[in-house]
Order: C-alpha cells, then sequence, then structure tokens
C-alpha cells in the first residue's frame, strides 16, 4: 500500500482487509484504527466496520469478538489477530511416565545438548497430557499455539481415575473456531489407549480458566505405602476413620517453585486395609492443595501429624493414585 500524508487511500484500506482476513475463519470482529487525526480516523473505523458487516457478512462486536484487525493508515501496515479459543473437558491419565503439561529442562533450558538431565530431549519428561492434545487440536484448528490449564495438576507417576480432571485447552491464534468436538474426542481416546482418555469436550469462555484455577477442591486418594518396620491388622484398622487438622510446610521437593510457607489442611482416612508385612493402602479425603506423598512420610517434620508419626514408624508413599476431584 502507498503511504502518504493523507494516509492510505480507502480502496487500499478496504483491500487490505479483505487481503489480513483471507484463510481466517470468524464471525465477529472489532477494528482498531491508528492515524493522528481523529476526525478521519473515526470516518475510517466506520467504513471499515460497515466494509467487513456488508461485504464479508460478519457481525461487529465490542467485546467477546472472533477477530480483531488493526490498520495503521499512516505507514499502511495492516493485522489481522484471531482470538483464542476454548475448549474445555476432562482428561485422565493412566500413565505413571506421562507429565500433565510440557515443561523444558531447567538444565539446559530446553536446549538439550547432551543434557545429561533430559537425555538431550531439552524437556523434563518423554510426553504429557498437554502435547498429546497439541498433536490433534493444533492442525485441525491452525492454532499457533495451546495453553494448558488444569484444575490443579498431579505428579508425573500419579494416575488420574475416576470422572477426570477438568481442564481447558487454550487455542491461540487459530485459523478455525468451530470443529466436530465429538469426533476428536473420539480420535484422541482411540489413538492414546493406556496413556489418556478425555470426555465431554465443549468450548467454553476464557473465563473458565479463572474458576479452574481459583476454584477449591477436595480430592479422593487411593496410596499404596510401605513402612520401615512390620504393622500390624490393629495399627493399620486403628487408623480408618481419622479426621486430620495439618499443618504442612512446603516440601522439600517443591520448595524451589513454591513459596515456603505452613498451610492449614485437613484430610479423612476413609479406608485403610493391610496387604503386605511392611505394606498397607489408604484411601484419604483431602483438602485442597495437601500434599499426600509428604502426608504419609511426614517430610523431615515438615507435615504434622503425618502417617508416620501416627504409627510412630517411618513410612513412604510407593504409588498414588486420584480417585476423584470433588468441586465446590
Amino acid at each position: 500500500m502507498t503511504a502518504t500524508p493523507n494516509g492510505i487511500s480507502e480502496q487500499e484500506m478496504l483491500s487490505a482487509i479483505r487481503r489480513i482476513v483471507s484463510g481466517i475463519e470468524f464471525f465477529s470482529f472489532e477494528v482498531g484504527i491508528s492515524f493522528p487525526d481523529a476526525v478521519k480516523k473515526t470516518e475510517a473505523r466506520k467504513k471499515a466496520i460497515d466494509f467487513v458487516c456488508a461485504e464479508l457478512g460478519k457481525t461487529h462486536m465490542r467485546d467477546g469478538f472472533d477477530l480483531y484487525i488493526l490498520l495503521d493508515l499512516q505507514t499502511g501496515s495492516a493485522q489481522a489477530t484471531p482470538q483464542s479459543v476454548y475448549v474445555g473437558g476432562k482428561y485422565n491419565k493412566f500413565s505413571r511416565k506421562l507429565a500433565q503439561t510440557f515443561h523444558y529442562c531447567f538444565k539446559c533450558k530446553g536446549r538439550g545438548n547432551g543434557c545429561s538431565m533430559c537425555k538431550g530431549t531439552g524437556k523434563l519428561s518423554e510426553n504429557s497430557v498437554q502435547e498429546t492434545l497439541e498433536k490433534h487440536f493444533l492442525p485441525c484448528f491452525g492454532a499457533k499455539e495451546g495453553k494448558f490449564h488444569g484444575c490443579g495438576r498431579e505428579d508425573v507417576d500419579v494416575l488420574m481415575l475416576g470422572s477426570g480432571r477438568p481442564f481447558v485447552l487454550e487455542l491461540v491464534e487459530p485459523k478455525k473456531r468451530l470443529q466436530d468436538l465429538p469426533s476428536l474426542e473420539k480420535k484422541i481416546n482411540s489413538e492414546n489407549p493406556g496413556a489418556v482418555a478425555v470426555h465431554g469436550l465443549a468450548y467454553c469462555q476464557k473465563e473458565r480458566v479463572a474458576q479452574l484455577k481459583t476454584g477449591e477442591f477436595s480430592k479422593i486418594y487411593s496410596a499404596k505405602c510401605g513402612c520401615e518396620l512390620p504393622v500390624s491388622e490393629a495399627e493399620i484398622k486403628k487408623l480408618q476413620g481419622q479426621k486430620m487438622e495439618i499443618t504442612q510446610r512446603t516440601p522439600e521437593r517443591v520448595e524451589k517453585r513454591r513459596a515456603d510457607k505452613e498451610r492449614a489442611k485437613t484430610a479423612q482416612i476413609t479406608k485403610a486395609q493391610k496387604t503386605g508385612e511392611n505394606e498397607f493402602s489408604l484411601e484419604i479425603l483431602a483438602s485442597h492443595g495437601l500434599y499426600i506423598k509428604e502426608l504419609i512420610s511426614g517430610d523431615g517434620g515438615r507435615t504434622v501429624p503425618s502417617i508416620s508419626s501416627l504409627l510412630g514408624k517411618k513410612c513412604v508413599c510407593k504409588e498414588l493414585d486420584v480417585l476423584e476431584i470433588i468441586l465446590k
């Protein structure tokens, strides 16, 4: 486009709009105009809106629009930015080698380069729920990238069972906005047996992300525990039904990425069963944010009380599953 002191021509502006929106699926839009003359700026914006409404059959909206069109009448530059599409649902994770989200290796900062920690991959785990979903969603929606928003998270070695963990996948700058989600759900589940399953995929609004991030929820866990000394049937049965008011300091294993402080939590042992001379299993109803592995071990006195302190014997969590997430 030719830039002049008076700005680009109306025809150049409309041609630019048609060019930049080509290949982008959208139903509503907003227009921003950059130009020093306020009167001409207002006139140009009105003409641009009328053109997109009349010629392209789209709806102008000031909020909640699908596409933002920005025109600089002085330089002749133009760009169209699709707003994110949000898809919510629940996921199950059936592998103890699968992370929830993608994480660069903090030692090599994602470069790989023969890094011993990540074995040259540049990331902390071989695969994740996020990457599994993005492999299907990004090409389908023509999105630039994905952002995974979960209702909390489980460790890599922890299974997510039951009805699943709520999540929202944000698709950034998508070229397509509408896809057959039931078919996509079926495809994901059929191609990832024994690893990941998703349920109830549905479009949602951005506000759903905040709900997941700030909401309070309890969880039901199943834990297989080991003890340094033999445990009796009576000792384990005594645990069943116990309700605990817990003071938990940030665990050592996460203190590098979490504020080091004490938090008040609650837990109830709903089931307790001896499974071997030095082994037992527990089902625990836990309040939001309680670290279960540390509830069992005591984490060197950072979690009080703990299963170890109740039994008077050093215990560890050998295997952990999330059975259900209870949203309030």
